[in-house]
């Protein structure tokens, strides 16, 4: 699927520059990609930069130049986050990554319309999930920073344990029923305590 590059390759290599800076308490959106994705790109000076930021997110890419125009294909299967320094550049964010083709995890405070489909969650107890390998424990770290959650890693005997709790009520926004019902069964078996109304 061919997705146009909704904002310049350079203001959003900007944002990502300004995202590593990012206080250690600012606010995370998680984000993959696990199916191959096109960014259709007819400035060729955009081309490089595109390029630079994709795998500045952490994205595979190839190059696909033709009719006068080139296509960049990305993809990143496991989840990732980037940190920025408010809610309001979060949201940007977020709203880039989606409408490029990305899955997105971003809890807010607040619902963004009041037709739309969100499931609110939150845990005010430390929570725990044990893991063996690095990747993966990094990959539900990256997931529990975009639900907002605070988050620690422990590595020791061999095996990592990742702790979170999320004590504010968070509202995650879904893109239908089914996608909500799912986030929901997935946050109620990580022990959040979830509402989802019809």
């Amino acid at each position: 699927m061919l997705y146009r590059i909704t904002m310049s390759a350079f203001a959003i290599l900007s944002i990502v520059c300004a995202s590593v800076s990012a206080a250690e308490s600012g606010e995370s959106v998680a984000y993959r990609a696990k199916e191959w994705k096109s960014l259709h790109v007819e400035n060729e000076a955009d081309v490089q930069r595109t390029i630079d930021m994709l795998k500045k997110l952490g994205c595979e890419t190839r190059l696909d130049q033709h009719n006068g125009h080139s296509d960049v294909t990305f993809r990143s299967p496991e989840w990732k986050e980037v940190t920025l320094d408010s809610h309001e550049n979060a949201d940007q964010w977020e709203q880039w990554l989606t409408r490029n083709g990305f899955q997105t995890l971003h809890g807010h405070d607040h619902v963004s319309n009041r037709d739309a489909i969100v499931v609110q969650y939150g845990q005010t107890e430390w929570q725990a999930q044990h893991f063996e390998d690095e990747r993966q424990a990094a990959e539900f770290m990256a997931m529990c920073k975009g639900l907002g959650c605070e988050v620690r890693k422990d590595a020791h005997s061999g095996h990592i344990d990742v702790t979170y709790r999320c004590t504010s009520r968070r509202i995650l926004t879904c893109v239908d029923h089914e996608d909500a019902h799912s986030l929901q069964a997935w946050l109620e078996k990580k022990g959040f305590q979830t509402e989802h109304v019809h």
